[in-house]
């Protein structure tokens, strides 16, 4: 567990690593890991997507809070003296009621959501970690490492069983450890192993998310209905460098319910995702889901009913006469650099197409993540007019 001084001393590295690392104009080029590359660039399509309202020059500054939340909330799983800094707001007192009844402590990656972890602990309550099958064997030695540690800082007696949530038998051994009073606590929002987009099936719910149609996992209000155990969502925001704010939402209980299974399963999900969605307006920048949240959405229902709002921070004009000099640059608010398949493509963050284009062309665009003088006597007639078909093709943007 990390003391005070040395965790301000890795916030501080953080910040120094994360702060102005994106901005809108850099090379792909200049970072190494590829998986990362494409979390940035599909990231600004998320972003564009599903809170227009933000002008796109902001997404790289947004990015990169996205990258810092994320470090940070590592950190905070090794900071138990943050709960002294914790505020925490629980009006129907469910980390009370969990002692004698257990929940489903239903969170999201969003904030501090490791934190998480020692309130429970530090509570003395028991509980089940499902996690997804692809996860269960890096995240059930670490969890229970954690908890460890956890437990001989608060003295607690609190037990943690991580349990891999896509093994058949998993529903009955929940069922029997709750039974014996054990809570649960799950992240909604990590589909992993869930197969993503490429997956359509009875265990998926087409939901709203900030009234966009996404794809979401219906286990937990399904596991709610089967055990008969309310869920309570819990988000946990960043509100200073060392000062967090939990907050215990109220509860969706299915002995209140009078729906059938189906009809249950789809209203707690939808209710999830809205509260979701109301912090998502507040701080974009602390849900980590705008990395991969594309893997989900919908775009057969959403291209059909999406207007073309094909927003831009410079005032693009046509190409300009031969004889006048004029300045060029990449359109990075619409189209980034990604890996796929291990070849380097564009991604349309219009359209989320991804586009393989010849090397020169590449070597075009490269030339122009800069704004960019162009002089009439710099350039051949060969190489206008293929200036001339990017700008048409709103590759490149001519600055007036």
């Amino acid at each position: 567990m990390l003391e005070p001084h040395e965790y301000l001393e890795q916030v501080n590295s953080l910040q120094n690593k994360y702060a102005g690392r994106l901005t809108a104009r850099n090379s792909d080029r200049e970072i190494v890991n590829q998986d990362e590359l494409n979390n940035i660039e599909f990231a600004s399509a998320n972003l564009r997507h599903l809170l227009p309202d933000i002008p796109i020059k902001n997404h790289a500054e947004i990015i990169n809070e996205i990258l810092f939340t994320q470090a940070c909330a590592t950190l905070d799983g090794d900071s138990c003296f943050l709960l002294e800094t914790t505020k925490i707001i629980d009006p129907e007192s469910m980390l009370l009621a969990a002692r004698q009844k257990p929940v489903i402590f239903c969170t999201f990656h969003f904030g501090s959501y490791q934190l998480i972890n020692q309130v429970l602990a530090s509570r003395g309550l028991n509980y089940i970690l499902p996690v997804s099958s692809d996860n269960n064997a890096n995240y059930k030695k670490y969890y229970e490492d954690k908890i460890e540690i956890i437990r001989n800082y608060f003295k607690s007696a609190s037990q943690l069983l991580v349990l891999n949530a896509e093994e058949p038998t998993t529903a009955l051994s929940m069922a029997r450890k709750t039974r014996a009073g054990w809570s649960l606590l799950a992240y909604i929002d990590g589909n992993t192993g869930v197969q993503g987009a490429t997956r359509r099936d009875a265990k998926l719910l087409r939901i709203p998310l900030l009234d966009k149609p996404i794809y979401a996992r219906k286990g937990i209000a399904f596991l709610s209905y089967f055990l008969k155990l309310p869920i309570v969502p819990v988000v946990c925001e960043i509100t200073g460098t060392m000062e967090r704010r939990m907050t215990f939402h109220e509860k969706i209980d299915p002995s209140d319910a009078r729906e059938d299974r189906e009809a249950y399963c789809r209203m707690a999900t939808e209710k999830l995702y809205f509260i979701l969605g109301a912090y998502l307006k507040r701080s974009p920048s602390q849900w980590l889901g705008w990395l991969d949240i594309q893997k989900y959405i919908d775009f057969d229902d959403y291209f059909n009913n999406e207007p073309d709002t094909d927003a831009k921070n410079y005032e693009s004009v046509s190409p300009p006469d031969k004889n006048t000099d004029f300045k060029l640059i990449f359109n990075y608010q619409r189209f980034g650099f990604v890996v796929n398949d291990g070849q380097r493509v564009l991604l349309d963050k219009a359209t989320y197409k991804l586009l393989s284009i010849p090397d020169n062309v590449t070597e075009i665009l490269d030339t122009y993540r800069q704004s960019t003088d162009i002089l009439p006597s710099d350039i051949s007639v060969e190489q206008r007019d293929m200036i001339e078909q990017l700008v048409s093709m709103d590759m490149l943007s001519v600055i007036s």
